[in-house]
């Protein structure tokens, strides 16, 4: 039976301040002093994949792609093991969660600050795996999605009136 590779729920990290398309440095093991940018975040697992760090040899079976048989894999790391660049001095910093309050429309936001620095240390959106996506066969045209199909009329129901009773009323048995 396979082990499986996820923590119990009271070793996972309640707060996550790393996420993916955060730029890190790798503070300890093989790879300390490099930095690079998170590709995947593994809550489950306290873990980080980043691009281009901690690789390791994977055996597979050969075909075209892989001739040896061999292929590098990343493999996880643990998010002690690796600390937030700052912006502004890009060095390693640890950071605090603070509450920021919008003077325009009042709005709460939790935001990440560095601790040495003080700076704002802004969300990413790592949309990168967007370039490979391809429409497949079984995918949707846009025109056709984009098409409206239903012309409601104001004061008439969509459905007969005996099928919208059945649905308000849906735990009641009709005989």
């Amino acid at each position: 039976m396979p082990r499986d590779k996820t923590l119990r729920e009271d070793l996972r990290l309640k707060k996550w301040k790393i996420r993916r398309g955060d730029k890190v440095m790798v503070i300890t093991g093989k790879d300390r002093g490099q930095t690079g940018i998170v590709s995947e975040v593994a809550r489950k697992r306290n873990a980080l994949y980043v691009r281009g760090l901690n690789l390791a040899f994977k055996s597979v079976p050969k075909s075209k792609e892989s001739p040896s048989g061999k292929i590098q894999k990343e493999m996880p790391i643990h998010v002690s093991n690796v600390a937030l660049i700052d912006p502004s001095t890009n060095q390693p910093t640890k950071v605090y969660i603070g509450k920021f309050v919008d003077p325009e429309s009042g709005e709460k936001q939790s935001m990440r600050y560095s601790v040495s620095t003080g700076t704002v240390i802004q969300k990413n959106i790592d949309l990168t795996y967007q370039k490979e996506w391809k429409d497949g066969s079984m995918d949707t045209d846009p025109d056709v999605v984009n098409k409206v199909t239903f012309q409601s009329v104001p004061g008439v129901p969509p459905f007969p009136e005996d099928v919208m009773r059945e649905i308000q009323n849906r735990y009641k048995k009709h005989y």
